[in-house]
């Protein structure tokens, strides 16, 4: 749409006439109206208004093209980078105001170019009339008042119904440049976006895996968004490219034409003082008209250069800050490299010198209590040296980590309490008078050889039978270590460093018999059984005493006279070897029956068969 203003001057007459009118009509129409006003002479070339008409004509593109200033503004002022290096801070900031400079440059292109479309664009001529076309121009100025009046007319009707429209909202290509304006105030506002902080990447550097890890996450992040603002930037330099070259069509066309009327006007032959042009002489062109239009579309276009010159600016400042942050990613990617790496060799290490502990331990220790001691200390100590190493190398940040571990400490306390218990009591169970694999203990009237101990749980091959002899089951019994602390649960192990229990002898004998002389016999061969392993429970003997480090009543047999319901009977007491016990009550059983058999008093004196059982079960 443009507003149309004529002028007609009469300079034969000394008057000069002066016509405005000012309406809303289209396109095509002021073009017909400018060349019925200026006769073809005064007004652009009609290839020029089609021209013109056809750079107009793109309401469409340049919306579109301002969503694109806007969203790319926007994405320039959001943090991108959340670690890096100083300079980073300097690239973020001349993003953002490039940015802000191409949404600026953007705008002033789109509302002059809007301006043109609208209509207020004056398009004339200030030509002087010859004297002999005065008397034509008198009647054509009341032709334009009757027509100005009836363009008055319409203007009263129009505004009314564009006052009832613009209370509803504007429309057109101005009203949506405005509503786009109006979507980004901070374009106009003097408050500078602040910096985000920036993680040093010395900091970084010496932080755990874990940090570095978030650390060169969020620079891939970054990487990221700068392609993406990187393309964006190249779409809108091509869309910039794309308004620009119709209008510089344009612009190029009107310079043509208007040197083209500046030459004719040079040399167009002189006006005599007649005032009447010579015959043959043509009217000089209307180059007032293609200075106006000029200004008019140069007010679209140079916006438009300006913001393509900033456009490349803006990407090399991007291209800049793409290559800072892929170093710093790289940097952060050897770091972390090289902390992994450090972190493996260690656990290596320490692993390599678990192993060397192990086999020295298997080679060096002969005592099978404290070889198994010295593999628990190793793979304690090699499990705590191993989380160390982890947490140093992964957790920097200790303070949040102490929080973090007294809820984590509280749960656990809590959930797993019978777990911890167990746990606490293994380290009795492992103890100086603890249970090792081997040992004969009762527990829960369960008796059994132990054949493994661990962390929260021990296991016993359960043995029964009948007398001084006991058998595997073939069943394995396993407790919590958690039954130590239990109430009315007592267990009972072989004292360490011995292997021996008490069995003992009962026999009864006859009112008759002579006491003496049998108690003494029978003596006699209990002890000559007992001296065939006496050596190895002497022995026994005096590793407790060194042991406990205290004095101890050896270990022997012992003999007693007893009167037990009614009648007198010979109670004797003797030490046997747990794995042999069976051995041994077999030899001494043989060794009275051949007594008895050789010596008939000793025989009569016996009143029943003896009996031979175990003093303490198990």
């Amino acid at each position: 749409m443009f507003q149309i203003r004529s002028k007609a001057g009469n300079s034969g007459c000394g008057a000069r006439a002066d016509v405005r009118i000012r309406t809303w009509i289209s396109v095509p129409a002021a073009i017909v109206l400018l060349a019925g006003l200026f006769g073809g002479a005064g007004a652009l070339s009609q290839q020029s208004q089609e021209e013109i008409k056809n750079a107009l004509d793109r309401s469409k593109d340049i919306v579109a093209h301002l969503n694109s200033v806007i969203q790319f503004y926007r994405a320039s002022t959001q943090p991108i980078q959340k670690a890096g290096e100083p300079n980073d801070v300097v690239y973020r900031d001349q993003a953002a105001v490039l940015s802000a400079q191409v949404a600026t440059f953007a705008f002033q292109s789109a509302k002059a170019e809007a301006e043109v479309r609208g209509g207020t664009v004056d398009i004339g001529s200030d030509d002087t009339a010859k004297p002999s076309a005065v008397a034509g121009l008198q009647a054509e100025k009341k032709q334009v008042a009757g027509a100005l009046d009836l363009a008055n007319a319409m203007k009263d009707a129009l505004q009314k119904i564009i006052s009832m429209s613009d209370t509803q909202g504007g429309t057109g290509l101005a009203a949506d440049i405005d509503r786009l304006q109006r979507s980004v105030p901070e374009l106009q506002s003097s408050n500078k976006t602040a910096a985000p902080q920036l993680l040093t990447l010395e900091t970084a550097r010496s932080s755990g895996v874990s940090s570095q890890g978030i650390v060169l996450f969020d620079l891939f992040e970054a990487k990221h968004q700068l392609d993406i603002l990187l393309k964006d930037n190249d779409d809108l330099h091509r869309q910039a490219l794309d308004l620009r070259t119709p209008l510089s069509k344009v612009l190029r066309g009107l310079i043509q034409e208007g040197q083209q009327l500046s030459q004719q006007a040079v040399n167009a032959p002189a006006v005599p003082s007649s005032g009447v042009a010579p015959a043959g002489a043509s009217a000089p062109q209307n180059i007032g008209a293609i200075t106006k239009q000029f200004k008019a579309l140069s007010a679209a276009t140079v916006p438009l250069s300006q913001e393509i010159i900033v456009l490349e600016e803006s990407r090399s400042n991007l291209a800049a800050w793409r290559t800072s942050v892929s170093r710093e990613y790289d940097s952060i990617f050897h770091a972390l490299l090289l902390r992994i790496l450090v972190i493996l060799i260690a656990l290596g290490l320490i692993f390599a010198g678990g192993e060397v502990w192990s086999r020295a331990t298997n080679k060096y220790v002969r005592d099978i209590r404290r070889r198994r001691q010295l593999l628990i200390i190793r793979r304690a100590v090699i499990g705590f040296l191993s989380a160390i190493v982890v947490l140093f190398g992964f957790v920097t940040q200790f303070n949040s980590l102490a929080t973090f571990a007294g809820f984590i400490t509280a749960g656990i306390a809590v959930g797993l309490q019978t777990i911890l218990l167990s746990v606490a009591a293994y380290f009795f169970i492992i103890g100086r008078y603890g249970v090792k694999v081997g040992d004969r203990i009762t527990i829960s009237s369960v008796t059994g050889d132990v054949i493994d101990v661990g962390l929260v749980r021990f296991y016993m091959m359960e043995l029964a039978g009948s007398g001084t002899e006991l058998q595997s089951t073939g069943r394995v019994a396993m407790f919590s270590n958690a039954v130590l602390f239990q109430a009315g649960t007592p267990l009972y192990k072989q004292m360490p460093g011995t292997e021996y229990a008490w069995h003992e002898l009962i026999v009864k004998l006859n009112e008759s018999a002579n006491y003496a002389m049998v108690c003494e016999a029978i003596t006699k061969e209990i002890q000559k059984v007992y001296d065939g392993y006496r050596e190895v429970i002497e022995r026994q003997h005096m590793t407790v005493q060194n042991w406990m480090q205290a004095s101890i009543d050896a270990p022997g047999v012992q003999t007693r006279m007893q009167f037990n319901g009614g009648a007198f009977q010979l109670w004797a007491r003797f030490p046997v070897q747990i794995r042999q016990a069976s051995e041994a009550d077999e030899k001494l059983t043989q060794a009275l029956f051949e007594l008895m058999a050789k010596n008939p008093e000793i025989k009569s004196a016996v009143a029943s068969t003896p009996v031979i059982q175990a003093s303490v079960r198990g």
